[in-house]
């Protein structure tokens, strides 16, 4: 049996619509689908690496596990909150409308669901301008990231991110594959069509420790977004995220043709 690590934002999330869904039709594998909607790529990093983790500690071979990772939005930063030290815990965990819940942990003593109520700790995922049907959430996120944290710097932290799955993946010789969830290496401003490590000083050597053999693009730099615009494939009604049909169009047409290649299937 083989085990595919996956995770995201909601390009990635669980359902019978996204991507992992498709690869989960595949004999023999077990998939864990971590994705979720408007994380950030702190989350992203942090699930696959504790679900690695677990695999490992269960003693599963390092050759039966597989990393596939669809990368999200830079400009989106994960707060981490506990009922035991955050301020106003209470405000930031009521439901919205529709209901949302908050905080959302990967690490959950009952039953390890990640979109389980009732967490005394977890994350507020999303970005600055996202928006947060809890008013709350939407001051502390504004309030806290934006004055304190410049685009270089929430660059910084995404790179770093993809050098630490990289890094897991290499020491303990199990295959990775990253792919992003639309064109994210033209940051902060995709219209002047300069790559971030060119753009920001501090990115260039996080950017040459990065090994691009393990990513996945289409064309140059795009992803899900680009591939489903560039094949006419249908979009949901927010006219950004992929159809079903979309998703099993960009599984059976591009990414398997990957996965089997790169032998990670």
């Amino acid at each position: 049996m083989k085990h595919i690590v996956t995770s995201g934002c909601s390009f990635s999330e669980k359902g019978d619509r996204t991507w992992p869904s498709h690869l989960s039709n595949t004999p023999g594998i077990t998939v864990y689908t971590l994705g979720l909607s408007s994380a950030g790529n702190n989350w992203i990093a942090k699930t696959a690496i504790h679900q690695v983790h677990k695999l490992l500690s269960q003693g599963v071979s390092p050759d039966d596990i597989s990393v596939i990772i669809m990368w999200s939005g830079i400009d989106r930063k994960d707060l981490f909150i506990s009922k035991a030290e955050t301020n106003n815990f209470e405000k930031l965990i009521q439901l919205g409308e529709p209901a949302v819940v908050n905080p959302v942990s990967f690490i959950d003593p009952l039953n390890d669901d990640i979109y389980a109520s009732g967490h005394t700790d977890g994350y507020l995922v999303g970005s600055m301008s996202a928006y947060f049907d809890n008013v709350n959430i939407r001051k502390m996120k504004q309030g806290l990231i934006m004055p304190f944290f410049s685009n270089e710097s929430l660059a910084i932290e995404s790179y770093e991110n993809f050098l630490r799955v990289q890094w897991l993946c290499e020491s303990k010789k199990i295959k990775l594959l990253n792919m992003t969830f639309m064109d994210i290496m033209h940051y902060p401003d995709p219209s002047l069509n300069i790559l971030t490590k060119d753009h920001y000083r501090n990115i260039a050597p996080l950017n040459d420790m990065i090994d691009f053999k393990n990513w996945l693009f289409w064309k140059e730099t795009g992803g899900m977004y680009e591939y489903t615009c560039d094949n006419n494939l249908p979009v949901e009604q927010d006219n950004v995220h992929p159809t079903k049909l979309a998703y099993e169009h960009f599984v059976n047409n591009f990414l398997m043709q990957a996965l089997i290649e790169r032998k990670i299937l």
